[in-house]
């Protein structure tokens, strides 16, 4: 078989430079290199955006062959490789691949801009005037002319005959024939999205302690004296509101001995603007993979207030550490989460302040260091199992 690889789906998105789907792509490509002795590897991706250096270090290693979009389109690649199956771990119908005349596999993370398309939080990250009316009308007047186009341009990949779907949870799937009930008896398996962990052939970079200390120390912060937000870019991930209630908790005098550190962070002023505590707070932009892995391992506590996830990768590294997870009880969390953590409504901030304030009882955050590392063992298995079914399916 000759694979054509999409790498332009591992790329930043218009919403943040790495994304869960992005990582995904990532993982199933290094995933790929495993059966170079089954099939032919090509890849395209576009030279103009970042892409993991890893990526292309392995790429020229393996010898897989690289296209750069701005040279060449997807179809002209088709055509000059005789490719037979095109995979990507998120279609990108723009492209124009020609359905019909290639096999095309791609993976659906979920339906989020269907489930949640809005939400008054929206507003706050706006930033400019333009973009908070923007808002307001995507909320309001143009609501239901939205809702129908977001609905058209999922439906044009869940209902195509000439796509194989596959999705990363079991509440994806409920998601996609539920919105889409023309799917309700159509084969769309269900592969837990992997990490990086369940590679054999991707060593995560090590860090020494003294460069855990010194990472930590560049940070302001202190081993287990910190609690971690991650993704703050995004208004979905709803980080606002967990720094808004560790602010009042900081107010009312309650775990001021510990940090909040958030990362993602590109607007500092999102979250600065009517902060009341701003020395328990250490904002950063994106961190590289080995940093928030530093970050990850010392913290005190993850927090994950996410609207709406497809799998949710973040809960799942932290519980890797035995590091106690408070996150939001919606989509698929708790699907993947299991007991190991606390839930909290992530629309109510007063509940989130309730979960942190657990997580302080000495009794609470031991039982769940033990849960976490248990959730993760049995998790990353699942997650092991799958990718390596994962692969198959796609070369099969």
């Amino acid at each position: 078989m000759r694979l054509l690889y999409d790498l332009s789906a591992t790329q930043p998105s218009p919403e943040s430079k790495f994304h869960g789907g992005g990582a995904y792509g990532e993982i199933v490509f290094f995933k790929l290199l495993e059966y170079l002795n089954k099939i032919t590897l090509v890849a395209y991706y576009d030279a103009q955006s970042y892409i993991n250096p890893d990526i292309v270090e392995a790429a020229k290693k393996r010898a897989v062959t690289l296209y750069d979009l701005h040279e060449i389109s997807v179809a002209e690649i088709i055509q000059k490789e005789r490719i037979d199956r095109v995979y990507s771990a998120m279609l990108n119908l723009n492209q124009k691949l020609p359905l019909g005349n290639v096999q095309v596999y791609t993976t659906v993370h979920g339906l989020r801009t269907l489930e949640m398309p809005f939400n008054s939080i929206m507003l706050s990250y706006a930033s400019s005037l333009k973009e908070k009316i923007k808002f307001l009308l995507f909320m309001t007047v143009v609501r239901k002319s939205y809702l129908k186009k977001l609905s058209e341009i999922n439906g044009k990949l869940v209902n195509d005959d000439r796509i194989m779907v596959i999705t990363i949870s079991n509440h994806s799937l409920a998601s996609i024939k539920s919105f889409f009930p023309s799917t309700i008896n159509k084969h769309i398996p269900v592969f837990a999205s992997p990490t990086f962990a369940q590679l054999d052939n991707y060593t995560v970079v090590k860090n020494t302690d003294t460069a855990h200390a010194v990472s930590l120390h560049s940070f302001c912060v202190t081993e287990k004296k910190f609690f971690l937000i991650t993704s703050a870019a995004r208004w979905t991930k709803n980080a606002l509101r967990a720094v808004r209630a560790f602010d009042e908790l900081f107010s009312d005098s309650i775990a001021t001995d510990f940090k909040v550190v958030v990362t993602g962070v590109t607007n500092k002023s999102i979250f600065t603007k009517k902060l009341k505590n701003p020395d328990n707070f250490v904002f950063l932009e994106y961190v590289n993979r080995d940093v928030l892995q530093i970050l990850t391992e010392n913290a005190y506590s993850f927090i994950y207030p996410s609207l709406n996830e497809g799998f949710g990768y973040p809960p799942i590294e932290a519980m890797q550490y035995g590091v106690p997870v408070a996150a939001s009880g919606t989509s698929s969390i708790p699907e993947v989460c299991g007991d190991a953590v606390l839930y909290f409504d992530p629309y109510s901030i007063s509940e989130i302040k309730n979960r942190i304030v657990q997580l302080l009882d000495v009794g609470i955050y031991n039982q769940l260091t033990e849960k976490s590392k248990k959730r993760y063992e049995v998790i990353s298995a699942k997650q092991k199992r799958d990718l390596t079914l994962l692969a198959e399916y796609i070369i099969s």
